[in-house]
């Protein structure tokens, strides 16, 4: 078999690729299929159009040909140079027989303001906050030996955690420290938590779960240190020199840990379908005061003071923000717990960031299993289709009514929503 790989510019002038960048104006008119109603069927118009202008403003056909058993064969695909960046401004949109048509402009000067906008907004109505719900639970400890000076480890971390996680005025945070995703501990593997964590999500009432495991917290490196009227009479994890010269004047030296460890994974999953969204690997080195002389509770004040305690500090820190990194930018996703004909009643309201006239997407599961990876036999998450959207005609505290527009099949309660901003 022989193939021939050929790639050549295309539905580009020539100004783009001589010309330096600049600001410019640009429009385009994108089209999209109204079978799943009028709001989903925006937002993938207006996706149309801005895809058609990154192609006008560069890219390149890439064509295969393959000669087998004597036949030629030849398949191509369009692909953008880059996508298109700036303020995004509606123009005129309609709906012409089953098709749904939007005209966008974009203006690309201000294209890195307008990238920081859609960064930090990451599907936010203007000018509010949708507040995305997560449980933190047990950490399982692999070394329970190790971690002996650490008092309720397991359970004081996924504490420590969501305090941290409340920073963010985005996150609803609940701890549910004495639960665990694993209903063996001896389960390795963080996906075959999901049910647990799809159960843990419906009666928690929340969007996340996050769990996750502590891997070591061993002893690294030893030294000596003098030790002046010291026995090993302490709780301390070390060993007295008691050889030649070493009582004179009451004097002698200690052996004692300098460098200890501190490995953790922080597990991230989908309250709604309990697939694994992230595993994320946390680690450092402390040097110094690693191991208290007395007990020090975990997360105590005298434990942030030592140099161990420094150390996990920072990785809790680092920890609670990759979670913030991970769920900030997923869409806002809600459940339906009620239905009365065309009104359904949804699990999240005013103390939510929701607001009359937010206008929905509305999903249906398509079965009660979830799609497996028949490599590697893990849970990817649930399938589910599209089912039209919800406007909310009115909001309470904690929960909204909205009216189920275009829906093609029978809703449910179960049947949950997510939040699609209007540009």
């Amino acid at each position: 078999m022989m193939r021939i790989r050929q790639t050549a510019a295309a539905f580009a002038a020539a100004s783009f690729f001589l010309a330096p960048a600049r600001a410019e104006i640009f429009s385009a008119e994108g089209v999209a299929p109204l079978d799943n109603g009028a709001v989903a069927a925006r937002d993938m118009a207006i996706r149309d159009a801005m895809r058609l202008i990154s192609i006008r403003q560069g890219a390149r056909v890439e064509s295969a040909q393959v000669l087998e058993n004597g036949r030629p064969a030849e398949s191509a695909t369009l692909t953008a140079s880059g996508e298109v960046s700036g303020k995004v401004r509606v123009l005129n949109e309609y709906q012409q027989g089953k098709l749904y048509h939007v005209k966008i402009e974009v203006d690309t000067g201000d294209a890195a303001e307008a990238g920081r906008r859609r960064d930090a907004s990451c599907a936010q109505p203007p000018g509010r906050s949708l507040r995305r719900k997560l449980v933190t639970t047990y950490f399982d400890v692999a070394r329970p030996a190790e971690a002996s000076d650490l008092g309720n480890l397991a359970t004081s971390l996924p504490t420590e955690l969501s305090r941290r996680l409340t920073r963010n005025p985005m996150l609803m945070v609940r701890d549910a420290n004495t639960v665990s995703v694993l209903a063996d501990s001896r389960v390795s593997e963080p996906a075959a938590g999901w049910e647990i964590a799809s159960q843990l999500g419906l009666r928690e009432n929340v969007q996340f779960v996050v769990a996750g495991r502590v891997l070591s917290t061993s002893i690294t490196a030893d030294g000596l240190r003098p030790s002046i009227f010291e026995t090993n009479n302490t709780s301390e994890q070390s060993a007295i020199y008691d050889g030649p010269f070493a009582g004179l004047f009451g004097g002698g030296a200690k052996y004692r840990p300098t460098e200890r460890q501190f490995d953790m994974e922080v597990w991230v999953y989908d309250g709604l379908t309990g697939s694994l969204l992230a595993d994320e690997r946390i680690s450092g080195l402390a040097k110094g005061q690693v191991v208290p002389k007395l007990p020090k509770p975990f997360a105590s004040a005298a434990f942030w003071r030592s140099d161990y305690g420094a150390l996990v500090d920072k990785l809790m820190n680092k920890a609670a923000q990759r979670v913030d990194d991970i769920v900030s930018c997923i869409p806002f996703s809600a459940r339906i717990v009620r239905k009365d004909g065309k009104r359904v009643y949804i699990n999240a309201g005013l103390l939510d960031g929701m607001a009359v006239g937010d206008k929905l997407l509305l999903y249906k599961r398509v079965s009660g299993q979830p799609v497996r990876d028949l490599i590697t036999s893990r849970e990817l998450g649930m399938p589910e289709s599209l089912n039209g959207d919800v406007t909310l005609v009115q909001v309470q505290p904690n929960f909204s009514i909205g009216v189920v527009q275009d829906s093609s099949q029978p809703v449910s309660e179960g049947d949950f929503v997510r939040f699609v901003p209007l540009r």
